[in-house]
């Protein structure tokens, strides 16, 4: 490793990182009061395990558990936003090198340096307010792609090592436990290009012997999670947060939903590549890789139009600018890039409201800090959220209304504590059927008497843009009490 590289990964690839993350990653950077939607429910659920909470059980999400103690362990390291910051510029930094190392078995290191900050552009435009699941995949599918990567282009040369096909495994059952999705997808494309390479050389042993411990690799990682839950008894949640709710969720919407973008961008970064690398004999296996990766992204992306499930693409987009450099095309790569600067229009305009919005957010924030310190310490923990997640305002939305939670340091009790989750669950999740003691309710422009219904009275409520009420259920003892 000479010099330039050494530089780089010690000092550019965490400052780059530092300075994305700080700039665009609004949920979870010190620079704003924003929340996020995604990332405040990942956050509230890891707030919720440091308080002795379960997921699933106690607090309900359809992502895999890994998510959860990724934001309970920033959490734990540093309150609030500042430790899962910490973790994100880890994580992306490794990501970013990974890349590099890649890139640079295609170009020289200077060029790829210049690939991967050309790269900035679509993430920047994939990331949207981050700390979100994709994000924490990248590091495992970029060691992953840059170990497949550096044996097919020397794959006359040596076999595979089987630890290789070990740690495709383990990254296989860590992302599957974050979103299946992007498991089967990337580290399933990358195991089955080493597969299908092995077998076209006749090298059939070393190919069953891989795939075998690629499943032990699996297995392994796959054995302490089922471990944990199975020790608390909630196996069965688990797996339904993971996977079953997710069926349903994935065929509640029409096809017709489908962006546009969310298929165009990986169909052109692929195809593109792939032409790029059929014209190299030396590079024609790579498209073991490419072309199974494209038709599983398409199959796999979700009929949701989410920028952020594009987050796994950011190597194979490095990779396309590498080969663009390498076979003297540097106009297409340029184009692209360009491309990418002007569809980052959104998250600019994003930037612009969350700051233009700060004082509100601090405002509403400290208020609904007022509500909690109404209720005795030992019952906040048990403040129900009947509708609080987004408000009525033009996009981009900025009021996580989850965030009132986290900035007061206290969890939902309700288990189904996101409002567009609950009519996929029976009544016993209702607010009707459990009538808690104190419930917490955003009144838009309705009066908030009777916002409820008849059991639940106003207590306290916020004043200014965003009206936030803190309702306590009527009977005899609270009467009285009042009184």
């Amino acid at each position: 490793m000479n010099a330039f590289d050494k530089k780089i990964i010690l000092w550019c690839f965490p400052a780059l990182a530092f300075a994305l993350l700080l700039c665009f990653s609004y949920s979870t950077s010190p620079l704003y009061q924003y929340m996020g939607f995604d990332s405040a429910i990942f956050k509230t659920i890891g707030l919720g395990i440091l308080q002795g909470k379960l997921p699933y059980t106690d607090l309900f999400d359809h992502k895999g558990p890994v998510i959860f103690y990724i934001d309970a362990l920033g959490q734990w390291l540093i309150p609030g936003k500042a430790g899962i910051f910490l973790l994100q510029i880890l994580s992306l930094s490794l990501a970013l090198y990974f890349i590099f190392r890649t890139v640079s078995l295609f170009v020289s290191s200077k060029t790829a340096f210049i690939s991967v900050l050309m790269t900035c552009f679509p993430l920047v435009d994939f990331i949207e307010d981050g700390n979100h699941c994709e994000e924490w995949t990248l590091p495992f599918i970029c060691a992953s792609l840059y170990l497949a990567i550096s044996w097919i282009l020397n794959s006359g040369k040596k076999k595979h090592s089987l630890w290789k096909s070990l740690f495709y495994g383990c990254s296989f059952a860590f992302i599957f436990f974050i979103r299946p999705n992007d498991a089967v997808a990337s580290i399933g494309s990358v195991m089955f290009a080493v597969f299908m390479i092995l077998i076209t050389r006749r090298h059939y042993a070393e190919a069953f012997a891989n795939a075998g411990v690629f499943l032990l690799g699996c297995g392994l990682a796959a054995l302490p999670v089922f471990a944990y839950f199975a020790s608390k008894g909630i196996v069965e949640e688990m797996l339904f947060g993971t996977i079953f709710y997710n069926i349903a969720y994935a065929t509640n919407l029409s096809i017709k939903n489908i962006g546009i973008g969310i298929l165009l961008i990986p169909t052109l970064v692929l195809v593109l590549s792939a032409f790029l690398c059929r014209r190299e004999e030396k590079l024609k296996e790579l498209n073991w890789l490419l072309i199974p990766y494209l038709f599983l992204t398409l199959a796999l992306i979700g009929k949701r139009d989410y920028y952020h499930y594009l987050i796994p693409m950011i190597p194979y987009i490095t990779i396309l600018f590498s080969l663009c450099f390498r076979q003297k095309i540097k106009a297409i790569a340029v184009v692209i890039c360009c491309l990418f600067a002007f569809g980052g229009f959104y998250q600019y305009k994003c930037l612009w409201r969350i700051c233009s919005e700060s004082g509100n957010l601090e405002q509403m924030y400290s208020q609904t800090d007022r509500l909690f310190a109404n209720v005795p310490e030992e019952q906040r923990n048990g403040i129900w959220n009947y509708n609080m997640f987004t408000v009525n305002e033009k996009r981009p939305i900025v009021y996580s209304m989850l965030g009132v939670w986290l900035h007061a340091g206290y969890t939902p009790g309700n288990r189904i504590f996101v409002p567009y989750h609950l009519p996929n669950f029976d009544q016993t999740e209702t607010l009707e059927h459990n009538r808690p003691e104190w419930v917490m309710a955003y009144v838009a422009e309705e009066d908030a008497e009777g916002f409820l219904g008849k059991d639940y009275r106003p207590f306290d409520w916020t004043e200014g843009k965003i009206k936030v009420v803190l309702y306590r259920r009527n009977d005899e003892n609270n009467a009285e009490e009042a009184s």
